[in-house]
């Protein structure tokens, strides 16, 4: 949403330019993705609510799977450490009401 053609073309062209354009094209990039998030929450709420989850229950397990796949190192293990020991808790509550019926 905040990321036109014309910026990834610039993202892609990067390893092109030599290093004294390479900082410009990538701050010009940034710039013009701020400009467009900007613009997005200045306009009315309809364009941003469709991304929004509103009135469903978030699972914190899903939005950690989701959140997962755009990490990587250390980041990704802490996730993964987190999404097992939320998948051991639901485990044992599953036991625990076993259990008690």
């Amino acid at each position: 949403m905040v990321s036109q053609d014309q910026i990834q073309v610039m993202k892609a062209a990067l390893p092109y330019v030599p290093p004294s354009g390479q900082r410009f094209l990538s701050v010009m990039a940034k710039m013009m993705e701020l400009q467009n998030t900007i613009s997005l929450f200045s306009k009315p709420r309809g364009e941003m609510s469709i991304c929004a989850v509103e009135n469903e229950k978030v699972e914190p397990l899903e939005m950690l799977q989701d959140i997962r796949r755009f990490c990587n190192g250390p980041t990704q293990e802490r996730i993964d450490s987190l999404i097992n020991t939320l998948v051991m808790v639901q485990i044992l509550e599953l036991s625990q009401d076993n259990n008690n019926t």
